[in-house]
């Protein structure tokens, strides 16, 4: 076995590759190879730690209309506590993301690597998890297994969705077993040939599509990705390009909060670089009303309040106008406190 890691990194700002470099340092001490997939530029010192860097500047997005879309859940989590935002959404950069997928591999396969693991940055990585993850990898070639597939049920949506953090897989199989996306129309060339319609896949809907398809004989697949490695903090980035620009950047939503409907949760999290600040006026049920001061530092603050579930709605306010008012009904968005 001949085994490279495989990263795809879209990154934006300082934050990003600081966050991508403590990847970088701390999954090199596995002793693996590592190939990095991007469609961005990136320093030279990242570049200098890994051992492949291939550029694309093609960001590829889904751009085409879709008979249905489902809904979709981005999720960020925090030391004692997960953040779930759940919405109908196409996911546009799943497109980008396959295609450095396939491309990547075909590299390794190129460079003479025979297995990959394909791995997420956004991680506290800890030793645990690296120790296992190499004893799964071993554990596959050593039974005559083709790859580790962790499939999982989305809490909110009830999908059965392929986990995209860690998977791994000899090339080969990978290469002749999975449809091969390079573009659009390859995906859905996808859909119409195996669903007969373009209802929407998010990207790990549509691994796990190509998962239920396999021999499982010849692969393994699991359960429990977040028990199996419940020592590392997994996507701890939040995707940006997903947010309504009522918002203007800095987001205060209304949350269920997982396991207590007596009480909510009012979330915000600044996305932009600068300091900023809202006044929330919480309206309840009964008439009475109740005002939130929340304040910001810069990228990546956040602020949140429990309520008690007898809301109405609230109206957000920045330090001159009003921005938006939202009602508290038919709310998907949860919180998980640990």
């Amino acid at each position: 076995m001949k085994p490279i890691i495989i990263l795809d990194a879209f990154i934006t700002d300082k934050q990003d590759e600081g966050t991508l470099l403590n990847f970088i340092n701390s999954i090199k001490t596995t002793g693996d190879d590592l190939l990095l997939m991007s469609n961005t530029t990136t320093s030279k010192e990242v570049q200098d730690k890994v051992d492949y860097f291939f550029y694309d500047k093609r960001n590829q997005l889904f751009k085409e209309k879709y008979s249905k879309y489902d809904y979709v859940n981005y999720w960020t989590q925090y030391d004692w506590f997960k953040v779930s935002n759940c919405f109908p959404h196409t996911q546009n950069h799943g497109l980008s993301v396959l295609i450095s997928l396939f491309r990547s591999v075909k590299i390794a396969k190129e460079l003479g690597y025979t297995h990959f693991y394909k791995m997420e940055y956004d991680a506290r990585i800890t030793e645990k998890t690296k120790i296992k993850i190499k004893d799964l990898n071993n554990e596959c070639v050593l039974n005559n297994k083709k790859g580790v597939f962790f499939v999982e049920k989305e809490r909110n949506t009830e999908n059965l969705s392929m986990s995209v953090h860690y998977f791994f897989c000899e090339i080969d199989y990978f290469l002749n077993n999975f449809w091969n996306v390079t573009c659009e129309q390859d995906y859905i060339n996808f859909l119409e040939t195996e669903f007969g319609n373009r209802d929407f896949l998010i990207m790990e809907r549509f691994m796990y599509e190509n998962v239920k398809k396999l021999n499982h004989d010849e692969i393994y697949v699991k359960d429990g990705f977040f028990t199996e490695f419940d020592s590392t903090l997994w996507n701890m980035k939040q995707t940006r390009i997903y947010n309504d620009k009522k918002y203007k950047e800095c987001l205060t939503k209304f949350y269920l909060k997982r396991n207590n409907p007596d009480e909510i949760v009012i979330y915000s999290k600044n996305v932009k670089s600068e300091p900023d600040f809202r006044r929330i006026v919480v309206k309840f049920n009964d008439g009475t009303e109740r005002e939130i001061i929340q304040e910001f530092n810069g990228y990546g603050t956040w602020v949140y309040n429990i309520l008690p579930n007898n809301v109405e709605k609230m109206l957000v306010y920045d330090r001159e106008s009003l921005l938006y008012e939202e009602y508290f009904k038919d709310i998907l968005n949860v919180i998980d406190f640990y």
